[in-house]
């Protein structure tokens, strides 16, 4: 996921949002909310405000399927993920993001979310089974493999 432009800031932190199983309009919202909150405008700032902005609006967000659709393939694959795995491997694999800031960010103990992350790279082969992992070129989480990290 991009973040070298302040539009490719804001499409991350839309998208983080949709992978946070919130709708569009709430996607929206979260990052509107995270450009109103940056003190400093930064593009982590940005990126970080907006997440938990979504992290506490996904709960009234309403379910909307047609919103993963704005996904790309391989990131729809996440959403067999339990929801805490998920979160945590956007977050820290994804975003790249320390733990401490993704345990701020959920809400979770340091256990918790090392339990979370490992759980989810332990399962995510499972999510693509019929691919040779061996063969970079066909991974399945080679189009996020460009993303900068934070």
């Amino acid at each position: 996921m991009e973040t070298d432009t302040i539009q490719g800031t804001v499409n991350t932190a839309f998208r983080v949002a949709l992978l946070f199983g919130c709708d569009t309009t709430t996607a929206e919202a979260a990052v509107l909310d995270g450009i109103g909150a940056c003190e400093d405008v930064s593009h982590r700032s940005l990126v970080i405000e907006a997440i938990g902005s979504a992290l506490r609006r996904r709960a009234s967000s309403t379910d909307a399927p047609g919103a993963v659709q704005l996904l790309p393939a391989e990131l729809r694959h996440l959403f067999k993920l339990q929801p805490l795995l998920r979160d945590c491997f956007v977050l820290r694999i994804l975003l790249g993001l320390s733990p401490e800031v993704c345990t701020g960010l959920l809400n979770i103990s340091v256990t918790e979310f090392e339990d979370a992350s490992y759980a989810a790279l332990k399962q995510l082969p499972l999510l693509f089974p019929n691919v040779d992992y061996r063969d970079n070129q066909s991974h399945p989480m080679s189009a996020v493999g460009r993303s900068q990290r934070g």
